[in-house]
């Protein structure tokens, strides 16, 4: 029985090593573009964007841009959202991370979308929003 823990302990070292690995399109060196995270039950506000693309604002002043890998339903009239994380810790999503959107009209019943967490704007892309997408 004492074998197996190293053995455990190194296996579980593999799984968790690319959980700290930078997603897809960023760039390490670049200080704009590191995983910037929120924790999706901290989301105060959000509103649809273009081409299926979503604004979230988690709690203080941060923007996030969230883009649907298909057609979401019923995303530009949304009442409620609720995430589900694919990989990693729960309730926190970074750039570069998938999950599941749940969302909610009241025309219809909630259906699931999967959304890619893009970007967290800076302050000036946040400003420069137009108003109608702009959380």
């Amino acid at each position: 029985m004492s074998r197996l823990k190293p053995v455990f302990a190194a296996a579980t070292l593999v799984i968790l090593a690319p959980a700290c690995a930078p997603g897809p399109g960023i760039d390490p060196t670049d200080p704009s573009s590191r995983r910037a995270c929120f924790y999706q039950d901290e989301v105060s506000s959000f509103r649809p964007g273009e081409s299926q693309s979503l604004y979230v604002r988690a709690v203080g002043a941060d923007i996030f841009e969230l883009r649907a890998s298909a057609h979401c339903r019923d995303l530009d009239t949304a009442d409620a959202l609720a995430f589900t994380p694919m990989p990693g810790p729960p309730r926190r999503l970074c750039v570069g991370d998938h999950a599941q959107l749940s969302v909610s009209a009241s025309i219809s019943p909630a259906t699931p979308c999967r959304v890619e967490v893009v970007r967290r704007l800076t302050a000036e892309q946040a400003a420069a929003l137009p108003d109608r997408y702009r959380p």
